[in-house]
């Protein structure tokens, strides 16, 4: 009994290291291959700032954006979470052969409606990163593509933003 628990721990740590060196490996760990926070995906985004790293920015300026994420990611959290439980929904109601193709379709609107919401939170915290920024800092992060303009609430900059960029988008100097 005792060496069958050794063995069975033996096993669960080489499979949570090779877990965690592949991710690390990959570029997917939590801060990216090369450790900026650029990854696909994840919750951060801004690693130690991402894409603005070569913005110089102050340190006023690095506290104000670590309190706009902590913020974004406090008012959304009861939202991801329910938008996780919708998407494990859909994918259970994909899988039974007996479920309609409304029920389908009406659960894909639930997820819809819920990821149309995270944009709009992700748009509104673009909107108070902006206010941080000097106009040579939009500027520079203009020109690199950060802005976003992906799909989903996973593109851009900011908390939960990946590391796609589509080209880039100024925004309006309004």
């Amino acid at each position: 009994m005792k060496k069958g628990y050794v063995v069975m721990l033996v096993v669960l740590f080489v499979a949570l290291t090779t877990a965690a060196v592949y991710a690390i490996g990959s570029g997917n760990g939590p801060m990216g291959k090369d450790g900026s926070g650029h990854h696909q995906g994840g919750e951060m985004g801004m690693g130690p700032m991402g894409p603005m790293a070569n913005l110089n920015l102050s340190k006023d300026q690095l506290s104000k954006m670590w309190q706009l994420k902590e913020k974004y990611h406090n008012d959304t959290q009861a939202l991801r979470y329910e938008l996780f439980q919708k998407s494990m929904e859909l994918k259970t109601i994909y899988a039974d052969p007996k479920t309609s193709d409304a029920a389908i379709l009406a659960k894909q609107k639930e997820v819809n409606a819920l990821r149309q919401q995270m944009e709009d939170k992700m748009v509104q915290l673009k909107l108070e990163q902006r206010k941080i920024l000097t106009p040579e800092q939009l500027q520079k992060f203009s020109e690199g593509g950060c802005w976003g303009g992906g799909h989903g609430s996973m593109r851009g900059f900011g908390p939960a933003s990946g590391n796609k960029k589509f080209g880039p988008e100024t925004p309006s100097k309004n």
